[in-house]
């Protein structure tokens, strides 16, 4: 089949979402289909990576303030590409947002949303323009999501679910994210990993790395504390360095180390040796580094957020104190910790590995309407 996924983040954009969109895309290329990715400019210099064909577009802004650049081009661009599937990956982004009043329009066969995350109608922006621009979006949204053949959600807890049912929009189900299966840890699982704490998340306010920060200074573990991001929003890193100084100062020294930039190999190597995952975003719905964590037999301790309380190998926490005592707890039970790491891998053997997803996903493309 010849297919368009169109999406505003992609390789070599590292970000959950990026991560996602790729690995579809490569494992759909793989089963001989001709894919296409539609897609902002990011300085490339190819056009074709792993089997994918890539066609860029000079277009920028965010939800939060104006999509500006080269939006006609893209949007003559989707409406003039013919294909057999079009798969619009996730709303409240250009990629999707500029193309929603020409969906009939579109000479794709088949037409699919794949949704990350309906944000704004669960986490209140401090963006005034954002906020409004909201209410108006999620009040008009339904009319144009009933024009997809199928929309697929990440799990069955997120606030898309009600949403869709609220306006009689019936023909969705659920595509939960996953790793290829050549990532899933294969040595024997026990408590062998190197000494020290890792945390991987952009640096955003959103991601509140503060409150892991303070929960790892308040435990007792002396183990060093590694945080690695791959993009800064309102210099939110140096708010974190600035926060280590202060606990320093307040529990004594502790060796943290913001890492910056660091290559996705070298990132799988700090996952696969740590000793502990910590995560403590305030916002997720199906947090990509908590699974692989879990395929990497690293327990996580995490916020309870979108779907990671009924994710295997791990801890779901409410308040540092309470991340800080699971720390102490999992470090200083080698049972647990074993049994936690041992589960996290068979879940994502069993159910979130990349080819098994991807055979559900194609089923829908040839279901008639």
């Amino acid at each position: 089949m010849k297919i368009l996924i169109t999406t505003e983040q992609y390789y070599p954009i590292k970000s959950g979402v990026s991560t996602v969109v790729t690995a579809i895309a490569e494992e759909l290329a793989k089963l001989k289909h001709e894919v296409y990715v539609a897609t902002g400019c990011q300085e490339r210099q190819y056009s074709l990576h792993n089997g994918v064909r890539i066609i860029e577009f000079k277009i920028f802004g965010g939800f939060g303030n104006f999509y500006r650049g080269e939006k006609e081009k893209y949007k003559n661009f989707v409406k003039d590409f013919e294909c057999d599937v079009m798969i619009n990956e996730c709303v409240q982004t250009w990629s999707t947002d500029l193309i929603l009043n020409i969906l009939d329009e579109a000479k794709a066969k088949k037409k699919f949303l794949h949704s990350h995350g309906f944000s704004l109608l669960s986490y209140k922006t401090k963006n005034p323009w954002a906020y409004i621009k909201s209410k108006w979006y999620y009040f008009t949204l339904h009319k144009y999501l009933k024009q997809y053949n199928h929309i697929f959600l990440l799990h069955d807890k997120t606030i898309e679910t009600p949403y869709l049912q609220k306006y009689g929009i019936k023909q969705f189900s659920y595509l939960p994210n996953g790793v290829p299966k050549s990532f899933v840890s294969k040595k024997k699982l026990s408590q062998k990993k190197e000494k020290y704490l890792l945390s991987i998340s952009n640096y955003f306010p959103f991601k509140n790395q503060e409150f892991l920060l303070e929960a790892y200074y308040r435990s007792s573990v002396m183990y060093p504390l590694i945080l690695i991001g791959n993009s800064v929003l309102k210099d939110y890193l140096g708010k974190l360095k600035r926060l280590k100084e202060k606990f320093d100062l307040m529990y004594g020294f502790h060796k943290v180390e913001f890492l910056y930039q660091i290559s996705r190999k070298e990132t799988e190597e700090y996952l696969t040796n740590a000793a502990l995952f910590l995560h403590s975003s305030k916002l997720e719905v199906f947090p990509m580094v908590i699974v692989e964590s879990m395929a990497k037999g690293v327990p996580f301790i995490c916020t309870d957020v979108g779907n990671v309380s009924v994710l295997k190998g791990g801890c779901v926490i409410l308040t540092i104190d309470e991340m800080s005592e699971k720390i102490d707890f999992l470090l200083n039970s080698n049972n647990e910790y074993n049994k936690l790491a041992y589960d996290g891998v068979e879940s994502v053997k069993k159910s979130l590995i990349w080819d098994k997803i991807i055979c559900k996903l194609v089923k829908y493309f040839t279901i008639k309407d």
